[in-house]
């Protein structure tokens, strides 16, 4: 994942970020980093298009020298360096925090939280932002009913090896050409759990005896029951051929995608992702049997957006392209 990280930054289709340009100015509006492009960093990367309704947000920016002055976070924010080295300061509540960020180094600024100032001395800086929604924590509930924040950690500089690895492979997925079809978009939403599940794991300060049960339950590796299991198969294989957010199988379980996500795997051992990308597979094999279907009206009936898209990743699965496959099969 670095070597594509660092090989679509050396050899880029932009020149004047190395990165292949974003797709419209429709995707620089719906950003959800703003502030940043307001500041004068340039978006390079969104995974936002106008009609976006994924688990996750992800953006990629080049900064040069930032200055943001007073905000109030929107939304739960991850950031990870791509490329470049560069010092932090930055402000919420308690002291300054400073810290040089490092290929690979991570932050953390919550929902909620005022920020003072946020500066970034020298760069260039490319930076993975990750914008996680509050509703996927929420289980996250006291006891007598009122709602309660994450207790994420504002905590920068952090070296945390798991945080890196994700934010490479949400990089990689962004970079593709691609990166708007139904599959990239289903993976980095996937790829965005694993990473809120790390944020509780590892750098939350709340309390968690005072939780409901909805939380315990969400995190006690139990499956889903059959009813909902069977509910939520069933839609995926009525709908494999369309566009299935983490958002949409998890309204169909009734749970937070936190949660679905968690118990889907228990029940199935198969993440959500991995389980919707095998049917689609599977569906793509059956059609392959048909001579007279074309290799793109495969790829439309089996959920990918172009011929190629279904190339890539049928290959990655089986180990044998779709004609491959298709010529095997006939002798």
């Amino acid at each position: 994942m670095t070597n594509f990280v660092s090989s679509a930054i050396s050899t880029g289709k932009s020149p004047d970020t190395g990165y292949p340009e974003i797709y419209s100015e429709a995707a620089a509006r719906a950003s959800v980093g703003g502030k940043y492009k307001a500041a004068g960093s340039k978006l390079v990367k969104s995974s936002v298009p106008e009609d976006w309704h994924g688990a996750v947000a992800a953006e990629i920016y080049r900064h040069g020298r930032l200055d943001c002055q007073s905000f109030l976070q929107p939304v739960t924010e991850v950031v990870i360096n791509l490329r470049g080295t560069a010092n932090f300061r930055r402000r919420a509540t308690g002291p300054e925090q400073k810290f040089t960020s490092r290929v690979g180094s991570a932050s953390i600024c919550p929902s909620g939280v005022e920020v003072s100032y946020l500066h970034i001395d020298c760069g260039p800086l490319d930076l993975l932002h990750v914008f996680i929604p509050t509703d996927l924590f929420g289980t996250l509930r006291n006891t007598d009913g009122s709602a309660i924040g994450s207790g994420l950690a504002y905590q920068g500089g952090i070296h945390d090896p798991l945080i890196q690895s994700i934010g490479f492979a949400v990089a990689e997925e962004l970079l593709r050409d691609d990166a708007r079809d139904q599959q990239s978009r289903l993976l980095i939403d996937s790829l965005g759990i694993g990473l809120a599940g790390r944020l509780l794991q590892r750098y939350t300060g709340v309390d968690r005896r005072n939780f409901t049960r909805a939380y315990f339950e969400a995190t006690s590796g139990r499956g889903l029951d059959k009813m909902r299991l069977e509910r939520v198969c069933d839609y995926i294989r009525e709908n494999v051929d369309r566009d299935i957010s983490l958002d949409d199988v998890a309204g169909i379980a009734c749970l937070s995608v936190f949660h679905f996500c968690r118990a889907f795997k228990a029940a199935t051992g198969s993440s959500p992702f991995q389980y919707i990308s095998n049917m689609r597979i599977d569906k793509a094999k059956a059609l392959l049997g048909e001579k007279n279907v074309t290799i793109e009206e495969i790829a439309l009936s089996a959920g990918f957006s172009s011929g190629a898209n279904l190339a890539r990743a049928f290959k990655k699965a089986v180990g044998l392209s779709p004609s491959e496959y298709r010529t095997h099969q006939q002798v």
